[in-house]
């Protein structure tokens, strides 16, 4: 059973200026924009979330240290103040990618944490050892969740958000204005308090399962955090607030979830020659050089709308060299051909997916780059925009990149189900959560009822 539960959360007791507290992601985060982001206003999450390192950091203080003792101080002085009751919070993003209007709508709560092998909870993607062992010790300090995890599940009837409509017909409690460098991004959040609302909403839940879509290594770093916690207490504290993670929820079929690709920039090969790659990439792929060049948007929109016709019902790709002057359509002839590559997973799930076919043909048994280089990325880069992809060719920063369609939503949960994972940069659900709309107290004696 998907357990969720409503919550006291901590906020920012300020919301007039809350587009210059709040942050993306510490993951995606760059060191200029760390500084861009700390410049709007000293209380900014960053300062929680990706805290600087100092010279002379040491174990007892470092920037884990600094982050929990900044999150008490401005508890204690009333930059951030706890909600009395507690309540879910509806969250709705509107924002435009591609010349289109998008908005996304879910609500955030807690989520009872379940180990993945009891299938409440699905990961899709793996995750790495450091990103975890960097949570676990800002959560051991901070004690509570300043990023929520994206948990998404399927809701085909709207059943869900039909529950959630009536609350969302008023102004928001709060409200912000961000941009991730793509556009701006509506933020309007709700506090939902009324008790057989939350009943309802909780009831509405509890059949289902939950996937997450990002936030993997937050996730696996609460459960290791809960079973810390437990070992030091005197008897496990099963309800206690440290067995729930801060998630927010999207239906499947909401309009407004957008998945978009992540591509591939090529760099530092010894002897990489682009005709050469293409004329051994011909044993798999069909390969069709197109006329546009990518680096007018003219070019690179016709270029992407060839690879997104192509990719419907096959695997599909473009590579893009000679500083983005050059490109090439490549398509799968025969997933026979596949059966010679051992190489590539056994489950047809993940073996269905563009990325897998990318990085265990193309960039393993035609270029060469074995799974150990590509997951270290010695010779690899991820790109979210393709224009900044092309760009990066252009300023001589990159061999050649290879765009991408975005994976399905189906794939993912396909995946999911099937207990397996995708391959590093398979999704990228677009835009990220912003940290600071709420944050999640983690105190193991909290009852969670």
């Amino acid at each position: 059973m998907l357990e969720i539960a409503p919550f006291r959360a901590q906020r920012y007791a300020e919301t007039a200026h809350l587009g210059d507290l709040i942050a993306p992601p510490y993951d995606v985060i760059s060191p200029p924009q760390r500084t861009a982001l700390a410049a709007k206003d000293p209380h900014n999450v960053v300062q929680l979330i990706l805290p600087e390192e100092r010279p002379g950091d040491r174990p007892g203080e470092n920037k884990y240290t600094r982050a929990g003792a900044a999150f008490r101080a401005w508890i204690g002085e009333g930059v951030l103040k706890r909600d009395a009751e507690p309540a879910i919070y509806a969250l709705e993003q509107r924002f435009e990618w591609g010349g289109k209007r998008y908005t996304r709508k879910g609500f955030l709560a807690r989520l009872r944490l379940r180990e993945f092998k009891e299938g409440v909870v699905l990961p899709h993607e793996k995750t790495l050892s450091g990103p975890k062992a960097d949570r676990l010790e800002l959560f051991k300090q901070v004690k509570a969740n300043l990023s929520p995890i994206f948990s998404i599940f399927p809701d085909e009837k709207n059943e869900v958000g039909a529950l959630l409509a009536g609350a969302t017909g008023r102004a928001p409690d709060a409200s912000a204005v961000t941009d991730d460098g793509h556009g701006p991004i509506e933020q309007r959040m709700w506090k939902v308090a009324d008790a057989r609302l939350v009943a309802a909403l909780r009831e509405s839940m509890a059949p289902r399962r939950a996937y997450i879509a990002d936030g993997h290594h937050r996730y696996e770093t609460a459960l290791a955090y809960a079973r810390l916690v437990d070992e030091a207490l005197p008897a496990p504290r099963p309800d206690g607030a440290h067995h729930y993670v801060l998630s927010f929820f999207c239906g499947m079929a909401d309009p407004g979830l957008l998945i978009l690709p992540t591509h591939r920039l090529l760099h530092s090969i010894a002897g990489f020659d682009l005709s050469r790659f293409l004329l051994l990439a011909d044993e798999f792929f069909n390969v069709e050089k197109l006329s546009a060049d990518l680096r007018s948007p003219a070019g690179l929109s016709q270029a992407i709308d060839r690879l997104s016709e192509s990719g419907k019902g096959r695997h599909s790709y473009l590579v893009v060299g000679d500083g983005g002057k050059q490109a090439s359509l490549l398509w799968l002839k025969s997933t026979a051909n596949l059966l010679e590559i051992p190489e590539l997973p056994k489950n047809p799930d993940v073996r269905a997916l563009d990325v897998t076919i990318l990085h265990g043909v193309l960039l393993q048994h035609v270029l060469g780059l074995s799974p150990a280089s590509q997951e270290r990325q010695e010779n690899l880069r991820y790109v979210k925009d393709a224009a900044d992809a092309v760009a990066q060719l252009a300023a001589g920063e990159a061999q050649a990149a290879i765009l991408l369609n975005p994976t399905l939503m189906a794939q993912v949960r396909a995946v999911a189900e099937a207990g397996e994972v995708m391959p590093q940069k398979s999704t990228f659900f677009y835009p990220k959560l912003p940290s600071g709309l709420v944050f999640n107290p983690l105190d193991p004696d909290e009852k969670v009822a």
